[in-house]
């Protein structure tokens, strides 16, 4: 049986309702409110049904503009189209009731055929744009992972072969699995492991360019292509940092602490095959899982990338949530081992490895809210690092952090941002 329309007409003269009621009820369902807060209740009570509203203006107890002004507030009232009945020269009015989203007007006294063709266009207006929006949800739907927000398989092996095909500049794929994700919804169960994959998925759509192309292609695996690199080294330096994020910062995703796995493939300026790329990349993932896993590696080169290098005599620790910085320090540090901790809890994880092994530790607190005494105090009470001269990384001109520094014994300041030649030198004075 065709469903009919459901029509509310909210006026307080008796008259207006009912020629209005005359002109569509036999095309209407017809629900009345004599004011607009009867008009509100009705449609708490039957907004899901009602298809359109007539709403007088000026109206006792509440008037159309209240009754407009909760339309706003109102997700489903507020996609239901309102005609609002105004006088003819009651411009001000009008107005107003677009501003507040009124869709159209009609006037008083009522002519019949020019309210039948102003109701029957707002109705087909909404109908359009309501299969408008219908088709855009099925297409987000169509296109991106419905878990986690990133592109889908479909279409990310789509978007890249669209790339490669007319590849004239220098990209890489990178295969990201999370390690022993299978252990993970064994022990915590699978709204973990949800959770979890969504964290992920997080962390490395945040941490790519916005030029690179990041989805999930199934479980508990991603799939990322960055696109006109500067260098090969540029593609091997952002998979290293982003399997060291994982593995040596474990609040990332608490309470199954996980790290993850990268294989990487990088295509020469010259077009190729989205197939060719991925069953390299996926060899690399095979042999950084063989290597130990939480690191990357290569497809072409035979050394997996586990960057802590245990045997290394010297290394740096650096202590700081700021990516810039990391960037910086990492340069400044080319020569040697440098480990990065996101908090001063976390240095307990290099502690058997590296003790008596660490050269300077650097403490970022440019970016904190007060002088960063209490970070101060919190790194340099970790027993294993006593004997390590320290570095303190201040906001440049912030005599409050230089002087904490200096009174907590730093052996030398770094203004942020950070000036690499100039740390490069002090570094080299300070060896």
């Amino acid at each position: 049986m065709f469903k009919r329309y459901k029509m509310l007409i909210v006026d307080d003269h008796d008259i207006d309702r009912e020629i209005l009621r005359e002109i569509f009820e036999n095309d209407f369902d017809i629900l009345e409110a004599a004011d607009g807060k009867e008009g509100i209740d009705l449609i708490k009570q039957y907004e899901k049904e009602i298809n359109i509203v007539l709403l007088d203006i000026h109206m006792p107890v509440a008037s159309g503009i209240d009754v407009l002004e909760f339309r706003r507030t109102d997700p489903v009232f507020n996609n239901i189209p309102v005609v609002v009945i105004t006088i003819n020269d009651d411009t001000k009015s009008q107005m107003e009731t677009f501003r507040l989203g009124a869709t159209d007007f009609i006037t008083k006294p009522f002519v019949e055929e020019i309210i039948r063709y102003r109701i029957n266009n707002v109705l087909s207006t909404h109908q359009i744009e309501k299969v408008v929006r219908e088709r855009e949800k099925l297409r987000v739907k169509t296109t991106l992972d419905l878990m986690t927000g990133i592109y889908n398989k479909v279409t990310i092996e789509h978007m890249i072969s669209n790339l490669l095909e007319i590849n004239e500049v220098l990209c890489a794929m990178l295969i990201i699995d999370i390690d022993d994700f299978k252990q993970v919804n064994d022990i915590h169960g699978h709204l973990v492991g949800d959770r979890i994959i969504c964290t992920v998925a997080d962390h490395i759509s945040n941490y790519f360019r916005k030029t690179d192309i990041v989805g999930r292609i199934g479980g508990d695996e991603f799939l990322v292509f960055m696109r006109n690199l500067p260098s090969k080294d540029f593609a091997r330096q952002k998979a290293g940092d982003l399997a060291d994020m994982f593995k040596y910062s474990p609040e990332i995703t608490a309470p199954a602490n996980v790290s993850i796995s990268i294989g990487m493939a990088i295509a020469d300026p010259c077009p190729c095959s989205y197939e060719t790329l991925f069953k390299q990349a996926d060899k690399a993932l095979y042999h950084a899982k063989r290597g130990g896993k939480a690191q990357y590696a290569e497809y072409g080169v035979e050394k997996t990338h586990n960057r802590l290098d245990k045997n290394k005599i010297l290394a740096s620790l650096l202590l700081s949530t700021s990516r810039t910085v990391r960037s910086l320090i990492k340069k400044v540090n080319e020569d040697t081992q440098l480990l990065t901790i996101f908090s001063p809890g976390e240095a307990q994880y290099f502690k058997k490895e590296f003790t008596g092994k660490i050269r300077f530790f650097y403490i970022d607190i440019s970016s904190g809210p007060d002088n960063g005494d209490a970070l101060l105090e919190q790194a340099l009470a970790i027993d294993w690092l006593q004997e390590t001269l320290f570095i303190a990384i201040c906001q440049e001109g912030n005599m409050g952090q230089y002087a904490a520094a200096i009174k907590q014994g730093a052996v030398d300041i770094f203004p942020a941002p950070i000036d690499i030649s100039f740390a490069k030198r002090r570094i080299k004075e300070l060896y």
